[in-house]
Parts: C-alpha cells; sequence; structure tokens
C-alpha cells in the first residue's frame, strides 16, 4: 500500500454530499476558484481541498509518519457518513451525549484541521524574514528577534531558514489543533442544534473549502473561538444546514431541532460559506451557477432594500415574541401577536411560524 502522501484536509464523505457520481465510486462537483474567478466542472473529489504532506509528522520513525492522517481517516472521515445520516434523519429527534459528542466532535473538525491558519503563520514568517533582508549588514548576515529568539543567517540562506520555520510551524499547527479542537468540543458540548432544510428546492446551498464558520450572533464577524456569543454554521449538504447555538442559550439538551427555510435563508447563508472560503467554493453540479444568479438578484438595489426589510422584520418580531413566551407562558397578549404575525405578509409561508402555531394548538392554547 502507498503512502498517504495527497492528504485530504476536508474530507471527501463530506464533499460526496455536494458531488453527483459519474462513475462507480467517481464523485465530482463543480468548483469556483477564487484567486482567478474561474468555474470548474466536474472536479473529482479526489483532487479538491487536499494538500501534500500537510498531516506528516517530522519524524525518522516510519511507522508515525502518518499517525495524524491514520487518526483522521479512522476516527473522522469514516464516521462522517454516520453523523450525517443522524443530522438529515428527520426522524431523529433526540440523540443519546455520545451522539452528540459525536456530533460536535466529528463537524468541528472541519475547522481545525484546514491549513487556513498555518498557511497565515506562514506567510507572517516569511514576510518577517524578507523584511529583515534589507538590513542585513556590510557581510551580508541578518541579525533578527523572532518573538523572543535571537536568529543571525547571512542573507543567502534565506530560503533555507523559511522552511526549517515552516517545518516548526507545521509541528504547531499538529499539537495545537487537536487540543483546542478537543476543548472546542467540550466547550460547545451544551449549546442546541439546529438542522435546516431549504425547502425550495431552486435554492441549493454552496459549500466551500472552510466550511466551518464561526461569528459572533449579532455583528457576523469572528469575536474569538471562545466568544459565548458566537454561533457555528456547516452547509451539509444542497439543502441541509448544521447551526449551533452560542453559549448563552445553553440548555445542555440532546434534542435536534428541526426547521424549514426558504431561499431568503439560502441567499445569507450562502454568502457567509463564499466569505468564509479560501481558495474554493464548491457545489453540486450547476448549483454555483445558482448560486451566482440568486446572488445577482438580491443585489439588485430594490431587491435588496426589500429582502432586508422583510429579513430584519422577522428577526426582530420572532426575538420579541419568543421574549414574551419566556416571560409569560402563552398568555392571552402572547397569543395575540402570534396571530398578528400569522397574518402579516412577511410571514407568509413561513414554516416554522406554522410549526408553533400547530404545537399550540395541538396543546390547545391557540384557538
Amino acid at each position: 500500500m502507498s503512502a498517504p502522501i495527497r492528504q485530504h484536509y476536508i474530507p471527501r464523505s463530506y464533499l460526496k454530499n455536494f458531488a453527483t457520481e459519474k462513475a462507480k465510486k467517481t464523485f465530482v462537483v463543480d468548483g469556483y476558484r477564487i484567486n482567478d474567478e474561474v468555474l470548474l466542472k466536474d472536479l473529482s473529489t479526489k483532487d479538491i481541498c487536499l494538500e501534500k504532506h500537510i498531516y506528516t509528522i517530522e519524524t525518522n520513525d516510519e511507522s508515525k509518519k502518518f499517525a495524524l492522517e491514520t487518526y483522521y481517516a479512522d476516527n473522522v472521515d469514516s464516521e462522517y457518513p454516520n453523523i450525517y445520516k443522524i443530522l438529515t434523519d428527520k426522524s431523529i429527534k433526540k440523540v443519546d451525549k455520545n451522539q452528540k459528542f459525536q456530533i460536535l466532535y466529528v463537524c468541528l473538525s472541519l475547522y481545525f484541521r484546514t491549513p487556513h491558519y498555518l498557511n497565515q503563520h506562514n506567510k507572517i514568517t516569511n514576510e518577517i524574514f524578507d523584511n529583515a533582508v534589507p538590513y542585513a549588514d556590510e557581510n551580508g548576515i541578518v541579525t533578527l528577534n523572532y518573538f523572543g529568539k535571537q536568529l543571525r543567517f547571512h542573507k543567502d540562506k534565506i530560503d533555507t531558514i523559511k522552511k526549517d520555520f515552516q517545518k516548526n510551524n507545521k509541528t504547531i499547527f499538529h499539537v495545537k489543533h487537536l487540543e483546542q479542537w478537543m476543548n472546542f468540543v467540550h466547550f460547545k458540548y451544551g449549546c442546541v442544534i439546529n438542522v435546516i432544510e431549504i425547502e425550495d428546492k431552486t435554492a441549493p446551498l454552496i459549500t466551500c473549502d472552510n466550511p466551518v464558520s464561526i461569528r459572533h450572533m449579532k455583528t457576523n464577524q469572528f469575536a474569538g473561538l471562545f466568544d459565548v456569543n458566537s454561533v457555528i454554521t456547516l452547509p451539509l449538504d444542497s439543502y441541509h444546514f448544521l447551526e449551533i447555538h452560542p453559549n448563552s442559550f445553553e440548555d445542555g439538551d440532546s434534542v435536534i431541532n428541526r426547521l424549514i427555510h426558504d431561499k431568503d435563508f439560502t441567499f445569507t447563508t450562502n454568502a457567509i460559506t463564499q466569505s468564509n472560503a479560501t481558495n474554493w467554493i464548491i457545489a453540486k453540479s450547476g448549483n454555483i451557477d445558482v448560486h451566482f444568479k440568486i446572488q445577482d438578484h438580491y443585489e439588485n438595489e430594490k431587491n435588496a432594500e426589500e429582502f432586508l426589510d422583510k429579513a430584519k422584520y422577522r428577526a426582530e418580531e420572532m426575538q420579541r415574541i419568543f421574549s414574551m413566551t419566556e416571560k409569560e407562558g402563552f398568555s392571552k397578549d402572547v397569543i395575540i401577536e402570534y396571530k398578528k404575525l400569522e397574518r402579516h405578509p412577511h410571514f407568509k409561508d413561513d414554516k416554522n411560524l406554522k410549526k408553533h402555531i400547530a404545537m399550540m394548538k395541538a396543546k390547545g392554547l391557540y384557538q
């Protein structure tokens, strides 16, 4: 068996859910390469979201070189299909503690294992060395304080120095990302999990090479890994989306809330996914074209204004009525507010509102 040199940082078992089976065990996706704005069709999932030796450990012990790659293959990549099935199976309303841990463990690995931060670290390192070279003395010797470490080298050796530090950066990445990953899983364990289905099949979801988004619930900006007000999102396939609530809404429960959303949600969600991408936007055949058409529609000035008004109204009203319910229970005033929303054009055909109302009717609270 050949050594696993080409190592996927986004597993093929994840990409498969955005792919079309072209031949037996051959799955292809559309990929939009961001750097040169090129859309490529029928890319094999074998040939995207990978780097050579990203997980290969620098050691002379041949039995340990590929230990990290093997760990991912056995504990994440092969496990993802089971997690995906749990998350997208509508009949599953609740999971046990072990299943919830596995959902978080496997899905959040897609954030920590990508080379995004390693590449950023290498970029900063290279810039520091490049900026120091012009200050070499008359003998070509560069003296540099690198984060408290005193360095002295000849400017002609700059490429060798960079390579040595990149090896060290990779070792730090191997250790640190595993540590942060486990700590973060425990940090998010008590949080609420939603799985959202897009009902409008003309508005598919996209994914990317950095698919897990962590952002503050109000600003939509990254506010630190352990920010208690951050929401985590991950596209699961063309019509399903995972949402992990902020810790400020933590309830310790293992219920999977199943919600339904429309094209408006697809637009905002895909915009987040696109902004999170490093090199690639990825989707099922034809869906990147659809994504850009939807984007053009919503970014039209008139449509954008209408969309923002509608989205703002719906979000504010639902937050208001949930706050009322929390304080008053299903009081007469709360029921009246639900009826107002039910009649409002912005909530026409809103499946989630209908779901809440149906629950109240079943309990005899809504006449």
